[in-house]
């Protein structure tokens, strides 16, 4: 029962999602069904032809002469039905549809992305990246696009020959006529049958493929861990295995499937003993004319190619359904962090104080922060130090709305972050992680990502901040060096510069450090400090910290233990009084 319901959901979802998207192209959309139509009807021309070739041309109907003259015209309209109403129409047709579905598939890939990219951590924790992918360029689109293909190649015109063919035949025997309407009739409702069952073996074929694709995509993720550690046995085991079970799947589904088409096939059989037999009876009666059974014995085997068509389309349509009954699940997803509605969107300032009104912030049931309470007055540098898992990461990623607290408020110069856009927000804040990530793109193109109107000079600058500009200008190609997946060919300190490159590019009034020199040298470290030091002057600057010696420079050190301020001071003061900050200090061996 519930499958069943959940069947009809996304059959009701998949409509409605198709609806809107073909309404602006209603006039594209019903010239191609008439030239589709037009096509159909012609094969229901071609079907009638013998008809007329055995009645008027080959039995003695007519006198000589006249005889081949029709003959002739009979094979001129034919052709020109053939060539015209069925080849031209249908191709122009095919090209008007297939315009019209890439439009609609753009628009769905770039709705899907926007959507993606719009959720919180919350939604990417639960969903890989190789599933994702999937979704955007692997079978849950290409069902869609295959289903929207076979529609628009094949769709319009079948139905016209078959709705064509049996008005035709109607003309000239009633019996042999319900014959056929009845033989489409059962491999309709075979159809009806076979599109539920097929729909849930895609479904489930579709659930094993997400969860194969996005084990298969960390394997190849993990190339270089996999080498460190000497572990292609290993991983070549498992990859042998993911794929025998989306193999297995895949043959299950496709015996399945073909199960259903046998007995499409089957049905046919059986009709085809009828025609013939209730023919020759109608025949050898004197109700039809050879020409009229011959005729009938050609229909009835011309009807099975486009009701073959028509089980094709509706199988695809049963692997959509499943499609985007995937695709709809993510779409519908709501995020977590919403923005205000369009209109209602307060602008972020520029600067202010950033305080945290009890704050508490629960992820996946388990309690990080407890009722937080800070201010940091804008230009200030302010460190957060604490144990691992004390909350002081979840700290950033609620300044920049990442996330929002489950209680409690984070505000900036007394403006509830709720209030304003996050990718608003974000832009005040130059950020630096632990492990920057980088396109798989130029050095340059990396930098302008945060700011694309940048010109050299303020590339140089920035990166001679960052004391990156050494390093970059060594590089064969300089700036326009590509970095490899996720910054493959750069060493760590020059992973860590670059990003520090980008965020000094950016120039904005709040940074926040995630260790950001954790991954320097000593000496590259320190001129990295001294930088920072001189621009981050009149600015607000948080730090992440988890080596102390990196923070004495701070005015004022936030000391988190499970997921409250237990320690605030400089570094100097909680250095010398008894605490979590001192025991930290003399634990790391750092001012001894």
């Amino acid at each position: 029962m519930e499958s069943t319901a959940a069947s009809g959901k996304a059959r009701a979802s998949l409509l409605r999602f198709l609806g809107p998207q073909l309404r602006p192209h209603w006039k594209v959309l019903g010239v191609a069904f008439t030239l589709n139509a037009l096509h159909g009807v012609a094969i229901t021309v071609q079907n009638l032809t013998p008809k007329y070739l055995i009645d008027d041309v080959v039995k003695p109907a007519l006198g000589g002469e006249n005889r081949w003259m029709w003959l002739a015209g009979l094979m001129g309209v034919y052709l020109v039905i053939s060539i015209v109403c069925r080849m031209i129409f249908w191709h122009l047709s095919f090209r008007l549809f297939t315009q019209v579905r890439e439009r609609i598939l753009l628009r769905l890939r770039a709705r899907f992305f926007r959507h993606i990219n719009s959720l919180c951590l919350r939604f990417h924790g639960r969903h890989n990246s190789g599933e994702l992918f999937s979704y955007l360029f692997g079978s849950p689109l290409g069902q869609m696009q295959q289903f929207m293909h076979q529609t628009a190649l094949m769709g319009p015109g079948m139905v016209a020959v078959l709705v064509s063919s049996i008005a035709a035949l109607a003309m000239w025997d009633w019996l042999m006529t319900l014959v056929l309407a009845l033989s489409v009739g059962t491999s309709v409702w075979l159809m009806n049958q076979a599109r539920h069952k097929i729909h849930g073996y895609h479904t489930a074929f579709q659930n094993t493929e997400s969860a194969v694709s996005g084990r298969v995509a960390d394997l190849i993720r993990g190339a270089r861990e996999i080498k460190l550690y000497a572990a292609e046995g290993m991983v070549g085991r498992d990859f042998k295995e993911q794929a025998a079970t989306i193999s297995q799947k895949s043959v299950w589904r496709d015996i399945q499937s073909h199960i259903e088409w046998m007995k499409q096939e089957g049905a046919g059989y059986v009709f085809f003993v009828l025609v013939c037999s209730v023919g020759a009876w109608r025949c050898l009666e004197g109700r039809i004319s050879e020409g009229e059974l011959v005729a009938y014995l050609i229909s009835f085997s011309a009807l099975q190619g486009p009701l073959q068509q028509l089980y094709q389309i509706v199988t695809l349509y049963g692997s959509a359904e499943a499609t985007f009954g995937r695709i709809e699940a993510v779409l519908r997803t709501p995020s977590t962090t919403p923005d205000p509605p369009s209109g209602e969107a307060e602008a972020v300032p520029e600067r202010g104080s950033l305080v945290f009104r009890g704050v508490r912030f629960r992820y996946a049931s388990k309690d990080i922060l407890n009722g937080l309470d800070f201010t940091i007055p804008y230009g200030q540098k302010v460190a957060f130090v604490g144990p691992s898992g004390a909350g002081k990461t979840t700290v950033s990623q609620l300044i920049l709305r990442l996330y929002d607290p489950s209680e409690g408020a984070v505000e900036l110069d007394g403006r509830d972050l709720r209030r304003c856009r996050g990718a608003d927000v974000r832009r005040r804040f130059g950020v630096v992680p632990q492990a920057p990530y980088f396109f798989q793109a130029s050095l340059r193109e990396n930098l302008l990502m945060v700011r694309p109107d940048a010109d050299e000079g303020m590339i140089r600058r920035a990166c001679e901040l960052a004391n990156a500009w050494e390093f970059i200008s060594n590089l064969p190609e300089g700036l326009e060096t590509r970095v490899g997946e996720g910054g493959s060919n750069l060493s760590g300190g020059q992973r860590q510069r670059l990003a520090i490159a980008r965020v000094m590019l950016m120039d904005p009034p709040f940074f926040i450090f995630d260790e950001a020199t954790s991954a320097l040298d000593t000496v590259s470290e320190r001129l990295i400090q001294d930088a920072l030091a001189r621009n981050l002057q009149g600015r607000t600057a948080v730090f992440i910290a988890h080596r102390l010696a990196t923070i004495q420079g701070c005015d004022r050190i936030l000391v988190l233990e499970q997921g409250r301020v237990v320690q605030d001071g400089t570094y100097a003061e909680l250095a010398a009084q008894p605490g979590l900050f001192q025991s930290m200090v003399q634990a790391d061996g750092f001012g001894r």
